[in-house]
């Protein structure tokens, strides 16, 4: 059974695990301390997605603005990926920044392996930058405009 709930702060051992195992393909390993930070301080605006009461991944979003929401630190299980649960956690985002009526865009920072899974959920691209994350692993910057 999978289900998606807002984090709690001892499910940080959890995700900082899975997180790992997905370095160094998606994430550099010095990003953990980044994502650490952000975590303690948008818990509220952050969902684990749970198969058969195991954490399997994560992903948050934030308000940037009033017009502008971003997702955040979506990363699945590597045991797990391409099976859609990542696909229902980063949903489960964007119609909660959907919610706020006066937004305009949603963006999200993503690397050149996480391109073509934001870009079947309908973002575009609006540019890239070369080793940003890390070296071979390039920052592409998206989003989706909201009629």
């Amino acid at each position: 059974m999978v289900v998606i709930r807002t984090a709690q702060i001892e499910d940080f051992k959890f995700l900082s695990n899975i997180f790992s195992l997905n370095v160094p393909k998606y994430f550099d390993i010095k990003e953990l301390d980044d994502f650490k930070k952000y975590f303690i301080k948008n818990i509220n605006t952050y969902f684990v997605i749970m198969l058969n009461n195991v954490i399997i991944g994560g992903a948050g979003y934030v308000m940037e603005n009033k017009l502008t929401g971003r997702v955040t630190w979506s990363f699945i299980h590597p045991d797990f990926h391409r099976q859609g649960f990542g696909k229902k956690i980063v949903l489960l985002c964007l119609n909660k920044i959907r919610d706020v009526k006066s937004i305009e865009k949603i963006e999200v920072n993503t690397s050149n392996f996480g391109f073509k899974f934001f870009k079947n959920l309908g973002f575009e691209l609006e540019y890239i930058k070369k080793n940003y994350w890390a070296q071979g692993i390039d920052l592409y910057f998206m989003s989706i405009k909201i009629q």
